[in-house]
Order: structure tokens, then sequence, then C-alpha cells
């Protein structure tokens, strides 16, 4: 099946016209985001049963026409590894395209590879071997040649194939339920939230583990600041500011705008409005009390809360080969850890997963201190 490019919207309310019928259809995005905080898209590719479209939402504003077909509630979207896709498409069309299927996730819930890549699930279940040949394109760069509309198309030209394969494999062994809560919980997702808590960014920047108390308070300041920087100006974070300067800063401390000026080159990378609302972050952490300092620190287990977290672990071990899947599908680590400090707004606690381990997890990581 030869791709169309679709560049007008003309084209665009014909596909759409074509599809609104559609019980399914499969999806992906291409966009760049290399020199930007936000991604920006380049390309939306979906596939039916008889025809493959790339449409090029920089030949026309195609916000509304895509909308009605993506947000259409009686059209699954099938897409492979969406959560990227999803991001992009939330911050293009204000919304998430539901109901969705996703076949990486099916695939996790049916055996023990957790994250297998399109090609590989392609090539496993398929027997054809997808090309590598345009994986550095740029996306946003135009005209686009045909090797690399033909690149876009293969990544949903097998996803139908696959999804109506992967519905009846999950029917057979009674795990359809849990896929479907898998999808609802992507639905409820929210990736550009303008309103987000900054106070974990400072977690990301490389070099903090040299950090410690007051320091770290300046260094989670700093880290937020430059985000909301990157954030207003849709720019990478480095490009805001450095990860060795952002350390420099929080080791300095400066006390005013001057002292700022004078770490390495910021004199020269900020404005002088930028140094000095930088400053103003940066005393904002002398009103953080002691108690209150960020740390690298992990909280200790005691001897009691260790044996339990091995007693889940060791629980989880035996379900995930019980199931045949992985065991990070029903719980990974870090979460096995907060369940047994005492968290119960967990993933392992909801849905499909309490009712398989969930509970059992609970009786094993219930400890008297």
């Amino acid at each position: 099946m030869t791709p169309e490019l679709i560049e007008t919207p003309a084209a665009l309310a014909a596909l759409c016209d074509e599809l609104k019928n559609s019980d399914c259809i499969a999806v992906d995005t291409e966009f760049a985001r290399e020199t930007s905080y936000f991604p920006h898209i380049g390309l939306v590719q979906i596939a039916a049963d008889s025809r493959i479209a790339c449409i090029d939402p920089l030949a026309f504003d195609a916000t509304e026409q895509l909308s009605g077909l993506l947000f259409d509630d009686s059209i699954i979207k099938v897409f492979h590894a969406c959560l990227q896709d999803l991001e992009v498409l939330e911050l293009t069309l204000g919304g998430l395209p539901c109901p969705l299927f996703d076949t990486q996730v099916a695939t996790a819930l049916m055996n023990e590879d957790h994250q297998i890549s399109y090609a590989r699930l392609v090539e496993k279940e398929l027997d054809i071997k997808l090309p590598k040949s345009e994986t550095r394109t740029n996306w946003l760069r135009r005209p686009l040649s045909m090797a690399q509309i033909e690149y876009a198309a293969d990544d949903v030209r097998y996803l139908l194939s696959l999804y109506r394969q992967q519905v009846d494999e999950l029917a057979a062994i009674d795990r359809s339920t849990w896929m479907q809560e898998e999808c609802e919980r992507l639905c409820l997702k929210t990736f550009n939230d303008a309103e987000a808590d900054l106070s974990q960014v400072w977690t990301r920047v490389k070099g903090k583990e040299r950090m410690r108390d007051r320091e770290l308070a300046v260094l989670q300041v700093v880290a937020a600041w430059r985000e909301r920087q990157a954030m207003a100006k849709d720019r990478t974070r480095r490009k805001i500011l450095p990860d060795d300067l952002v350390i420099q800063i929080a080791t300095r401390q400066p006390k005013n705008t001057s002292e700022l000026s004078r770490i390495g080159r910021l004199g020269k990378i900020l404005t002088m409005s930028e140094l000095d609302s930088l400053s103003e972050a940066i005393r904002s952490a002398d009103d953080i009390p002691a108690s209150e300092w960020p740390s690298l620190k992990r909280r200790q287990l005691s001897q009691t809360q260790s044996a339990a977290l091995t007693a889940v672990l060791d629980r989880l071990r035996q379900k995930a080969s019980e199931l045949g899947i992985s065991q990070g599908m029903l719980c990974n680590r870090k979460d096995a850890e907060k369940l047994t400090l005492g968290k119960r707004d967990l993933p392992v606690l909801q849905g499909w997963r309490l009712e398989c381990i969930g509970n059992e997890l609970l009786e094993l990581a219930s400890v008297d201190e």
C-alpha cells in the first residue's frame, strides 16, 4: 500500500470522511524537540485497512479536522508506545485521542517483554523486518522525500494487524479487562500542565550528588527557575542554563545580582532582568526552613521493613513467573519500597493489580514499628 502525503484541508477532509465510520485506525506521530522544551509536531500518520496517509501539519492548519477524527469516541486509536505521541497530540490538539489501544502495553500484559519496540514486535509477530534508514530525520524540514514518507508510513502500516491479533490473544487468556484499564489510565494522563509542581526538577541536574543541606535548597529553586524559563521560551533547559552553572550557583550562593553575574559566563548568557529574577529566586531559598530542604539521602528501612520488602519482592517475582509477564508490569521496586514504607496511592493497589497481587502485598508489607 503506497502512502499518501496530505498537504491540503480538502485532502484531509476527504480522508476524515472516509474514516469516520471505522471501528479502529492506526496512529503515529513524528516530531522534533532537540532544540526546544516542547515537542513540535512534524507529521501525523494514520492507517486504515485500505489506506495509509501522512498528514503534514506544517503545510496547513489541520487542528480542527484532526481533532474531529482523533477525538471521535466511536473509533479506537491504535498506537505503539504511545506516551510521546500523546504528549505531542495533547499539545497540538488540546486533548488526548481516546479511546486508544497500545500494542506495547498489550504485549507487556501477555509476556515478559515489558517495553518491546515496534520494529521488534513486527518482526517477531509478522516476520517483517523494518528498515532503519530515516531514524535521524529532521521531521520539521521540508520537503520530505519519498523515503522519509515510506519510513513514517511503516510505523502505522502493521499496527491494525497487530491490534486484531492481540485483541484475540488477550481475550483467550482473560486479560481484556486488564488492557482496558491500562488504556483508560493512559487517557487520564496530563502531559503539558502549566501549573505542574516543579519542586522535584532539581533531581535531573547532573552533579547534584556533591550537594548537601542549604546547597540543595538553592539548587531546588534555581532548577525550578530554569524550568519556568525553558517553558516560557520553549528552549531546552541547558540552553537556558547549563547544569554546571546551576551547580556553581548552588555552591557559591550569591547574595545579589552583582555576585551572580560574576559566576562563570552568567553575565553573558543572561540578560540583566533575568539575572535579577534568578537572584530573587536564590534569595527565596532563605525562606525554606532546614526541615524542608531537599535531601539526597534515601529513607532507610528498618530491619522489619527490609524483611517485609524482601517478602514483597519475592512474591512479585513468583506471581510474575506464574502469569508469564514481567515483574515491573505488576509493581516496580521503587513502588514496592514505597508500599513497605506505608504509601498506599500506588498502581499495584488499584484495578486489576489489586485483585491479582495487591491485596497479598498489603499483608506482606504491613509491619508494626
